[in-house]
C-alpha cells in the first residue's frame, strides 16, 4: 500500500509539473520550433555524455577505500554506473542508487554497505555543488525575485553545511560525531537513532577523503563532472538559433537538478521539462522553443540510458527486475 501511495505521488507530482512547463503550449508555435530543430548537436552531446561519465567513474573510484587486493577497473565503475542510472529511468522509486553498488559489490571486493556509502556521499558532493552554483547564478542573473535570493542564500548555507560535515567529519570525527547526537537529542528517539547511525555511517565513509591529495582530487573531479553535465545542456542548445550562452546551460542544469530532487515517475517526467523551461525564461528564451529544448534533451538521455542499459545488461547476463529484488532485500 505503501508503495502504491507513493507512486501516485510521483504520478500527481509529475503531471503537475507537466502541467507547469506546458500550460503555455500553442501548437502553432510549437510547430514551427520542431521545424527548425537542427540535429548535429546530437553528436557532441553524446561525446561529452560519454566523457561526463567517465569522469563520475574516476571520481567514484577516489570515493572507495583503498582495495586490499584489486582495485575496481574504471569499466566495472563505469557500467555499474551507467546500469543503476538505467534502472532509475526505467523502474520507480529510484533504484538506481541501490543497483549502482550492489552490481559494483558482485565485481569486485568492496561489501554492498562500503559501496552504498559512497554513493551516498558522492551525492553529498553533487548536491553542495549544485547548490554552491545555484548561490552564485542567482546573483548573476537580472530581475530575480527577491524570494529566489533568499531561497539562494538558504540553499548556501546548507550548501556550506554539508561540506563542513564532509570535510570536518573526515578531519575531526570525534568532534562532528559529538555535535551530531547533541543536535539529534531533541528529536524524536526514532528519528534520533537513524540520524545518529546515519551519520556514524556516513562518517566512516568519509574517511577516504581524510588526505588533503584525495580530497583535492574529488572536488577537482566534481567540478568537471558539473562542468561536462553544463556542457551536454549547451551542446543541445544549439538545435536552436536562439540564446546559446554558457550562463544559460549552467541555469538548465541547476533548475533541472533541483526539480528531479522532488518524487516523480520514472526518469523524471515532468521535473525535466519544467526545470529546462523555468531556466529558460529569465534569458527571455522563446516559451515553444524551450518546451520542445526540454522533449529533445529528455528524450535523448532516455534513449542513451536505455540502448546502453538494454546492451550491457545482456553482456553481463544480468536481471533488471532480479537486481532489484536484491537491492530491496539490501543484499
Amino acid at each position: 500500500m505503501k508503495k502504491v501511495i507513493q507512486i501516485l505521488i510521483g504520478c500527481v507530482v509529475s503531471a503537475a509539473m507537466l502541467y507547469l512547463a506546458f500550460k503555455d503550449m500553442k501548437f502553432a508555435e510549437l510547430r514551427e520550433s520542431f521545424s527548425q530543430i537542427a540535429w548535429w548537436p546530437v553528436f557532441p552531446f553524446i561525446a561529452i555524455f560519454g566523457v561526463h561519465v567517465f569522469l563520475r567513474s574516476l571520481r567514484w573510484r577516489y570515493l572507495l577505500p583503498e582495495a586490499k587486493r584489486q582495485a575496481p577497473t574504471i569499466r566495472q565503475l563505469f557500467d555499474s554506473m551507467l546500469l543503476g542510472n538505467f534502472a532509475t529511468f526505467l523502474l520507480p522509486f529510484r533504484p538506481g542508487e541501490v543497483i549502482r553498488p550492489l552490481i559494483l559489490s558482485r565485481w569486485t571486493e568492496y561489501s554492498f554497505a562500503t559501496a552504498f556509502v559512497s554513493v551516498v556521499i558522492e551525492r553529498f558532493f553533487d548536491l553542495a555543488a549544485v547548490l554552491v552554483t545555484f548561490f552564485i547564478l542567482i546573483q548573476l542573473l537580472p530581475d530575480v525575485p527577491p524570494w529566489l535570493h533568499v531561497a539562494a542564500y538558504s540553499l548556501g548555507s546548507v550548501a556550506s553545511g554539508l561540506l563542513f560535515f564532509l570535510i570536518g567529519g573526515c578531519l575531526f570525527p570525534n568532534f562532528i560525531s559529538s555535535l551530531v547526537r547533541v543536535c539529534a537529542k531533541p528529536l524524536p528517539t526514532k528519528i534520533e537513532t537513524f540520524v545518529v547511525s546515519f551519520s556514524s555511517d556516513l562518517l566512516k565513509g568519509a574517511a577516504v577523503i581524510k588526505s588533503p591529495k584525495r580530497l583535492a582530487i574529488i572536488l577537482g573531479l566534481t567540478v568537471c563532472v558539473w562542468l561536462t553535465a553544463y556542457l551536454q545542456f549547451q551542446a543541445l542548445l544549439f538545435i536552436f538559433p536562439h540564446d546559446r550562452s554558457f550562463l544559460l546551460s549552467v541555469a538548465l542544469g541547476v533548475f533541472v537538478a533541483l526539480a528531479i530532487a522532488l518524487p516523480t515517475t520514472p526518469g523524471f517526467v515532468g521535473a525535466f521539462q519544467v526545470g529546462c523551461v523555468e531556466a529558460a525564461r529569465f534569458f527571455a528564451y522563446p516559451v515553444s522553443a524551450a518546451q520542445v529544448y526540454s522533449l529533445v534533451v529528455h528524450g535523448l538521455t532516455y534513449v542513451v540510458f536505455i540502448v546502453i542499459g538494454v546492451w550491457l545488461l545482456n553482456i553481463h547476463n544480468l536481471n533488471l527486475f532480479q537486481l532489484r529484488k536484491e537491492a530491496e532485500r539490501g543484499s
